[in-house]
């Protein structure tokens, strides 16, 4: 028999505050720690707020991910320490469970320590770091001039200081100059009940996006750039069926993600399309790219059709990027653009994610968190029911391999009549000595001459900066390498100065060789410096420019370059990669690479894909042969399918043959692949190290099926670099999670077995370079 209900009683028992929290700190650790509610702060510590905690000797920053009522299973039962105090005044920057689930999504995709993936959805302002106390004056010192003890000149000065800041002046400005002589006068104002510690900061200021003089709002575009794209031509006709596509595609809500292969000119027609469908439903964009320049543009393409959208890069100050974010998260943008960063700004009613140039290496952040934007978009455009649209003129492989298994829908927009006709110079048969020992050949130098005649633009793409590679000893083949870095120095003659390209440590030229003191000292190679010398020798009438990392230093600098060209001031451009970020698509007659091959003699197995991309950019700035334009394409290998594929003006000859060579060497994407470094200061340590990792994974590995594959440990292609020596290990597995997994499994036990300082292990899943 049952026993009778007990009878309720109609007085409410308050439900007990949370007694413990889960905090995610801001350090390569891959897990939280517990940290006990002090009484003071019950009921006010919730899921999702910064707070100050104790750890080791310092203060720092971390972010609650949970509350308990009890202590949670696997804390310790003593030596729980507790929290400071709550680390932001204004509940505006709580995180959202969507936030931190995607910092979560970030940490374990990429192996990465959460904490450091808990950064990158914070608001700008709110970096989690090392806590800044304040200090402020107390009631008594607000209220008195004097006190019972006389006061020093150090200590009246400091009380004249805080008073003229109610709310506090941080420690670091407080003490900043003579130390010796202004800590212990702040230690005895804090004695004498003066002055007073706070440990939580003002409550941030809410910002608006301000629109900067000359620019978009949040940092565009300058408006007379944005003026000449009202002129935009419709793409050609095979696009037109793309606003059905996508109709479908917002409508059904489809999950699979569309790969959108066209020229700049028709992806940006699509785009536009897209965003009005989007906006039309009440739904938010977010774009993808991968550098300022062309967020910029697309910014102002955008606002020439009457789509106002705002920036998110880290070209903007941080006061503007806090302003975007908080306009983000309170909904009032419409349209996003940014850089990578902007795929994290916290956008709730997210009805299309547009990431263009998906095949852009600058989407993968190189440091830890190693997240590839482009699949984080993925994982965002997934999870919130929005489109993903990946956009490119030439996409990577990993994109097409999808397309081919059905993973991925592809909309191909390619008119073969907007490419310039294609000439391909073997330098084999063309010797240097006819052009003065300078990389431009004959057919080179008469095709400058004929855009000259024609008052037409010339460009010239070599993607190294420099007057030349290296400085190489005649007597003993010496080249002067960098002092932290495995590498040459590159000569720049007009600087007069060598410097290391990775580390960017400069040295006056040497006088002669390090090694045999010969004086026979000589610039090999050609880089931008070098060809410019040579063309303006040639050329004396010519206005010529240069775009690369020495002639552009700032946006300022940027935009006068952009005046010349719409002016019609500049007759021949040469540049690195940089030009291809000017938005001169189809603007050039005569358009060649001097040395088109540079970029193969690198140990990567994207190298080859990447000459191709090179090679398409090239072209694309090419008018079309109707109208008269020209690509020339200088090289020593002239068989290779990258060449011939351009050449033929068939994709497939690369994408067949390169795909043939990714399989048959179980390279992405026929395989899912994880690098690791290991890193230090002593090489023979690191080597150690690195031997250790491998024999641990190959151990893991061993008696299985050939699911996972370890080849290593070797010297990184530049073993030394900033000081440090590294050495890498490759794994190879047939799905994203075993070689991971394992990886992971590994390095916790190398960090549990060796504490020694200095070591670092490192995991890149998914990279997108060997070096």
């Amino acid at each position: 028999m049952l026993d009778p209900p007990v009878q309720q009683s109609s007085v409410m028992i308050p439900t007990p505050s949370p007694a413990y929290v889960d905090v995610v700190l801001p350090r390569r650790l891959h897990r939280p720690f517990t940290y006990i509610i002090p009484a003071e702060l019950k009921g006010r510590v919730v899921i999702g707020r910064s707070v100050v905690v104790p750890f080791g000797s310092q203060d720092l920053r971390g972010l609650v991910i949970a509350v308990y009522q009890r202590l949670p299973p696997g804390a310790p039962q003593e030596g729980l320490k507790a929290i400071r105090s709550l680390s932001a005044a204004s509940a505006d920057h709580l995180l959202t469970a969507d936030q931190i689930g995607l910092s979560q999504w970030v940490a374990e995709r990429y192996a990465a320590p959460w904490g450091q993936c808990i950064k990158l959805v914070l608001p700008p302002v709110d970096r989690m770091g090392p806590s800044q106390p304040r200090y402020v004056l107390t009631a008594q010192g607000l209220a008195t001039y004097s006190s019972v003890e006389p006061l020093g000149d150090t200590e009246t000065e400091l009380l004249a200081r805080l008073r003229r800041r109610p709310k506090g002046i941080m420690a670091t400005t407080l003490l900043k100059g003579d130390q010796a002589r202004t800590t212990p006068a702040l230690q005895a104002l804090v004695q004498k009940g003066l002055v007073g510690r706070c440990d939580e900061p003002v409550a941030p200021r809410i910002l608006r996006p301000a629109k900067q003089e000359g620019q978009l709002s949040g940092g565009g575009l300058p408006m007379e750039l944005v003026e000449a794209t009202n002129g935009l031509e419709l793409p050609h006709p095979e696009a037109l069926p793309w606003p059905a596509v996508l109709e479908q595609a917002l409508v059904k809500k489809t999950s699979v993600p569309l790969l959108l292969q066209g020229n700049y000119r028709t992806r940006q027609w699509c785009l536009a399309q897209a965003v009005q469908a989007t906006v039309r439903l009440g739904k938010q964009v977010l774009i993808l790219t991968g550098d300022v320049e062309h967020a910029s543009r697309l910014a102002g393409f955008l606002a020439a059709g009457s789509e106002r959208a705002m920036l998110l890069h880290s070209g903007l100050s941080m006061k503007a990027r806090a302003a975007v974010w908080q306009a983000a998260q309170e909904g009032s943008v419409k349209i996003l653009i940014g850089t990578r960063m902007a795929v994290f700004a916290p956008l709730e009613r997210l009805g299309l994610v547009w990431v263009d140039g998906e095949d852009d290496a600058s989407l993968k952040e190189e440091q830890v968190p190693r997240y590839h934007a482009r699949e984080v978009a993925h994982y965002r455009a997934s999870r919130d029911g929005a489109v993903l649209v990946l956009a490119s003129n030439h996409p990577s492989l990993e994109s097409l391999s999808a397309v081919q298994e059905g993973r991925m829908t592809a909309c191909v927009y390619r008119d073969p009549g907007q490419l310039p006709m294609v000439q391909v110079i073997d330098m084999k048969d063309s010797p240097r000595a006819a052009s003065g020992g300078t990389v431009l050949s004959p057919p080179l130098i008469e095709g400058l001459r004929d855009a000259l005649r024609q008052n037409a633009l010339a460009m010239l793409y070599l993607n190294r900066k420099g007057f030349a590679s290296v400085l190489h000893c005649g007597d003993c083949g010496t080249t002067p390498q960098c002092d932290a870095c495995s590498v040459a120095l590159t000569f720049f003659r007009r600087r007069n100065h060598v410097r290391c390209h990775y580390c960017g440590r400069t040295k006056p030229v040497p006088e002669h060789c390090p090694r045999c003191q010969s004086l026979k000292l000589e610039p090999v190679g050609s880089g931008t410096e070098r060809v410019e010398e040579a063309v303006r020798r040639m050329f004396p009438q010519a206005r010529v420019g240069r775009v690369d990392g020495e002639t552009i230093r700032r946006p300022a600098d940027a935009r006068a370059l952009n005046r010349l060209l719409a002016a019609g001031d500049i007759d021949i451009l040469i540049g690195t990669q940089m030009i291809f970020r000017l938005g001169l698509h189809g603007r050039a007659s005569f358009v060649a690479l001097p040395d088109a091959d540079a970029g193969l003699h690198v140990p990567d197995f994207r190298s080859a894909e990447r000459m191709y991309h090179a090679l398409r950019d090239a072209a694309d700035l090419a008018r079309p042969a109707s109208a008269g334009g020209r690509l020339l394409i200088q090289t020593r290998l002239a068989d290779h399918h990258a060449i011939m594929a351009l050449a033929s003006g068939d994709e497939e000859v690369f994408v067949q043959q390169e795909m043939a060579f990714r399989q048959m060497l179980h390279y992405p994407p026929w395989t899912c692949l994880v690098r690791l470094d290991v890193s230090g200061t002593k090489e023979a340590v690191v080597s150690q190290a690195a031997d250790r990792w491998a024999a641990l994974l190959k151990a893991q590995v061993a008696g299985r099926e050939p699911t996972v594959v370890v080849l290593g440990p070797s010297p990184a292609p530049h073993v030394l670099t900033r000081g440090r020596y590294c050495w890498q290990i490759l794994v190879k597995s047939s799905s994203p999670k075993a070689g991971k997994e394992i990886a992971v499994r590994t390095r916790e036990e190398l960090e549990r077995e060796s504490r020694r300082g200095g070591l670092r292990y490192d995991i890149d899943v998914d990279p997108v370079s060997m070096a």
